[in-house]
């Protein structure tokens, strides 16, 4: 640019600047830099960011690129000396061009753009026509046109757009394709690595599916059918070959498995079958794709058996392969869901539960063998087998009954009903999580399942108007804690409250006095669940501080954080992401995740949140509260289970035991009176609450509440803080701290922990 500058005050002449970019030492920077700043119909989104070049300046840049095409493009298999230059080009206007370019091809395919030690012709080609861009006066007729008398044939102008997508909709009118731009979206979701701004766009007029989703296997049925019934076979088959040549890694034969899924062309038993011997993930997720056939409803069954015992096998593997599979069968089942006639996964899951238990119906009603009679008992939600033999209830079946045939499916039928019960839990949970939404309609649903029923029922709902409740015996209303009953409708929309939505409706307290009381057992911890709020130092930052400082074993939080759907990234250590909340919280620490690190606790530093796709920082204020509060969960429960007892294993004695009885021995000295210790934590009993301190990590958490982030002020080198007659690890002298702190809490001045009180 320094060069171009000198040009326009006239210290370089025309002949001395176009030298410098033919044969200059920088001639390479050069024709990439000045050639991404020409004029284009279209450019990528960085491109389009640049200083734009004036017409005087375009016109010399452009006598230099016109020269280089020139010589190139009729070049033979040697390379000439401005090959290297050519391969630097980043724009390319006109029609003229786009046809130089495929006749200088030939019968070659083009390959992706990389880096290459020997430019060959291929190569170079290639590179021109990702190139090449329509100019604003270009058009379909023209460029039909004008490929007739240069002798290219539709498919090679349907080839090039498939390389080049700015050729695309010009292409697809001029050679007549109707559904050209659609299929080269189509697989350019599947295959490729990333997706523009541009291509996202395009990809969601066609599809209501996520468009990051396609690359894992996510794939919408209606669009592939539009595709294929608008192209037809023949023309399908060419752009599928197309595709090929701009795909990245397996990714293409992945989208052949699951074109032959939605085609029927692969047979869901031999699928079944090779799953079962090879777990091939890519034939996991095309399973749900393949037409389902006469037997339909027999069919979905046993695909979503299939997949759910598919799902409870990886267990037996580590925590990044559970992830990959786990993904893998959630988008098999939204796939299946499609394939269905589904709005989505949650609501194929529900219906497929309600059918396993009409199935079961037959063994709820007792079958007589002499004088034993067998059933299945649904009591409090858990399947129970019940052997009578003259009113009285055997421990064991007879074994003079077990060959019988019916014996074999009862039993089947309870295996079956347990997982369910286990599956119901884990889903309801995961619900509530993901805020996916109910109908009134799927809830009256429920009620014909005791097993998942008997759950649901114990859990707060909430409207999308606010409104919250239990549900109603007569799956038609809630119920909230002061017992006003609010009726729902079929197309209303609510989901299981998270502990945030009663925080938010001043509530939390309500619903929990109310469970207590009732002596009421939740599937899973709603009410009484630990909630996270941001501080307000927190809101504008992408990072939280409020467990620096904290020392951890990292196996074991490893070991912890895995069965929480944490993964171990080699660059970044420990990462958590939520597709639902498109958002990647990574754990940050002074350790060395992949060795057992006992020579030096590490330290945590931080915990950042980033976006999902681009993995750009994301503010706090900018998450999901529901997912911020799960994400610090995770990270609270690691800091207390795997805390490190001290800063130095050399010098510090300091463990939960050693802490109790030093808290014990000082409280008298201060003068405290209400704080008790009960296992490993310090319960405080304030003025303004009741508040719960661990005596491993620190965390304080108000009884009925949030979690209270006070965030310690370690010394600079971490060196002994002496505490007559007591210990010399900082961690203690903290804990110490904040039992005094809260102790008196009527007396805090500090405003960021009044606005959490």
């Amino acid at each position: 640019m320094e060069y171009l500058r000198a040009w326009n005050l006239g210290a370089i002449s025309d002949e001395a600047m176009l030298k410098e970019m033919m044969s200059g030492a920088m001639r390479k920077s050069m024709i990439a830099e000045f050639s991404q700043c020409l004029p284009a119909a279209e450019k990528p989104r960085w491109a389009q960011q640049l200083t734009p070049l004036s017409g005087h300046e375009c016109r010399l840049i452009n006598k230099a690129i016109e020269r280089i095409l020139d010589i190139e493009l009729k070049r033979g298999d040697s390379e000439t000396p401005v090959s290297p230059l050519a391969y630097e080009i980043r724009v390319i206007s006109g029609i003229d061009r786009l046809l130089q370019i495929l006749q200088a091809l030939g019968k070659d395919k083009p390959v992706a753009k990389g880096y290459y030690a020997n430019l060959n012709k291929r190569e170079i080609l290639s590179s021109l026509l990702q190139a090449c861009t329509p100019a604003d006066s270009d058009t379909p007729q023209e460029l039909k046109r004008k490929a007739k008398a240069a002798g290219i044939t539709d498919e090679q102008l349907a080839e090039a757009a498939m390389f080049s997508r700015r050729w695309l909709e010009i292409t697809e009118e001029a050679i007549g394709w109707k559904g050209l731009s659609s299929g080269a979206y189509y697989f350019m979701a599947h295959t490729a690595d990333t997706l523009d701004d541009r291509a996202k766009s395009r990809i969601s007029r066609y599809s209501a599916v996520e468009p990051g989703d396609f690359a894992d296997g996510a794939c919408d049925p209606a669009w592939f059918h539009e595709i294929y019934k608008a192209l037809g076979r023949k023309r399908y088959e060419f752009i599928y070959a197309s595709a090929k040549h701009v795909a990245d890694g397996n990714r293409h034969s992945r989208s052949r498995k699951l074109s032959d899924a939605l085609l029927g062309n692969l047979k869901a038993k031999q699928v079944m079958e090779e799953i079962s011997e090879k777990r091939n993930k890519d034939l996991v997720v095309s399973l749900g794709l393949i037409p389902l056939g006469r037997n339909r409803h027999s069919g979905l069954k046993e695909r979503y058996i299939f997949l759910n015992k598919f799902l409870k096998d990886s267990k037996q593997f580590g925590a990044q392969r559970q992830e990959s599979e786990g993904r893998a069968v959630k988008l098999a089942l939204d796939n299946l869901a499609r394939t269905a006639g589904y709005g989505d996964s949650t609501r194929l899951t529900w219906s497929m539960e309600a059918t396993l238990i009409k199935d079961a119906e037959k063994y709820l009603v007792p079958k007589h063998f002499g004088g034993v009679s067998l059933r299945l008992l649904i009591d409090d939600g858990e399947p129970e087998i019940i052997c009578e033999s003259n009113g009285k209830i055997l421990q064991n079946i007879p074994s003079r009954l077990k060959k019988e045939t019916y014996v074999s499916h009862l039993k089947e039928v309870y295996k079956l009903l347990k997982e369910q019960h286990s599956r119901g839990r884990a889903l309801l949970e995961q619900a509530m999580i993901e805020s996916a939404e109910f109908s009134g309609y799927e809830i009256s649903s429920l009620k014909e399942n005791p097993i998942i029923w008997k759950m649901f029922s114990r859990l707060v709902l909430v409207t999308d108007s606010g409104q919250t409740g239990f549900p109603g015996e007569d799956g038609a209303s809630i119920i909230s804690a002061e017992g006003v009953i609010n009726a729902i409708s079929a197309d209303n929309r609510l989901r299981i409250a998270h502990p945030f939505d009663l925080f938010s409706s001043k509530e939390w307290n309500a619903y929990q006095s109310f469970v207590f009381d009732h002596q009421w057992r939740q599937p899973f911890k709603q009410v009484f669940r630990e909630l996270y709020i941001p501080t307000t130092e927190e809101k504008d930052s992408s990072r939280s501080m409020r467990y620096s400082g904290n020392q951890i074993m990292p196996s074991r939080a490893a070991a912890l954080l895995k069965k929480r759907q944490w993964t171990v990234d080699y660059d970044y250590g420990l990462q958590k992401i939520c597709f639902n909340s498109n958002v990647t919280a990574v754990l940050y620490a002074m350790a060395d995740w992949f060795s057992p690190a006992d020579i030096e606790s590490p330290t945590l530093e931080y915990v950042e949140f980033h976006d999902r796709r681009t993995f750009k920082d994301k503010k706090i204020s900018e998450v999901s509260p529901i997912a911020f509060s799960e994400i610090m969960r995770d990270v609270d429960l690691a800091v207390s289970v795997a805390h490190a007892g001290g800063v130095d294993p050399e010098t510090s004695h300091s463990t939960i035991e050693m802490r109790r009885a030093i808290v014990s021995h000082t409280l008298p000295m201060f003068g405290i009176s209400n704080v008790s210790l009960v296992g490993n934590f310090a319960k405080v009993s304030g003025q303004l609450g009741c508040y719960n301190i661990h005596l491993g990590s620190g965390t304080i958490h108000k009884e009925g509440g949030t979690q209270i982030a006070v965030l310690p002020v370690h010394t600079q080198n971490r060196g002994r803080i002496f505490l007559p007659f007591l210990d010399e690890d900082p961690k203690t002298a903290e804990i110490i701290s904040k039992i005094l702190l809260f102790a008196d809490d009527s007396g805090i001045k500090d405003p960021s922990i009044l606005n959490q009180l």
